[in-house]
């Protein structure tokens, strides 16, 4: 996921619950829940930043090292696309905001 702008899968069912994010893969009926500090991660997974990016953001917010916080960035991302409810945005790839 270094270099790629992870965005949220868009065939996902998914809501924030009490600043934890719960979402439904349609695929396989699964539901997953973040904690706290994932659902911070999932809530600037918009495809414009990548991880180091979004690290920077999580180490700002939880007053951690750069370095912590991008290492459980990098996991993070990694275990949501392997349960496939990511997307990576190219770099030439545009998000358009309605």
């Amino acid at each position: 996921m270094m270099g790629s702008k992870p965005a949220h899968n868009p065939l996902l069912a998914w809501r924030e619950i009490e600043e934890e994010i719960v979402i439904i893969s349609p695929e396989d009926s699964l539901l997953h829940e973040l904690n706290v500090t994932a659902s911070f991660v999932w809530n600037h997974l918009n495809g414009e930043r990548d991880a180091e990016a979004i690290a920077q953001l999580l180490a700002a917010e939880y007053d951690v090292t750069p370095e912590y916080a991008l290492a459980d960035t990098l996991e993070l991302l990694a275990q949501l696309a392997e349960k496939r409810l990511l997307r990576a945005a190219s770099e030439s790839e545009t998000v358009k905001h309605v």
